[in-house]
């Protein structure tokens, strides 16, 4: 995948220096590449110049670049979580739990109960059979 930039050269003498940097995260290169251990990666870059300059001449316009990365192996590593985290999870969620149940145990005592609803008067309700 190549990604073109621009950049303008208000003034530059008799040469110039363009240096890029780039980043391969360690994430990326797992996913990507599991199975190895060192990848080689060829980075190619070409140069061109636009200018209304007739006399200007543009030398090595194109480079080609092997770039040697490795897996770091301490990252690589990928260590699960530990049983007494998620025991110790699991213990504080629970705890957590009962907490806000008796807050508000507490708070429905102080209120007086359950308030009785008047809004529905009871009507009764006779099923009928089908004649037929």
């Amino acid at each position: 995948r190549c990604l073109p930039f621009r950049c303008p050269l208000p003034s530059f003498e008799r040469a110039a220096v363009l240096t890029a940097h780039g980043r391969l995260w360690n994430s990326t290169f797992l996913e990507e590449f599991l199975a190895v251990t060192s990848v080689e990666l060829i980075v190619r870059a070409s140069v061109s110049v636009t200018s209304s300059i007739k006399n200007l001449v543009l030398k090595d316009g194109s480079t080609q670049i092997p770039v040697s990365i490795y897996l770091d192996p301490g990252a690589a590593v990928a260590g699960g979580v530990p049983w007494w985290v998620i025991l110790l999870a699991a213990l504080a969620g629970a705890l957590v739990l009962a907490l806000l149940v008796a807050i508000l145990w507490k708070v429905r005592d102080r209120m007086g109960g359950l308030a009785p609803c008047h809004a529905v008067p009871s009507v009764p309700i006779r099923l009928c059979q089908p004649v037929g």
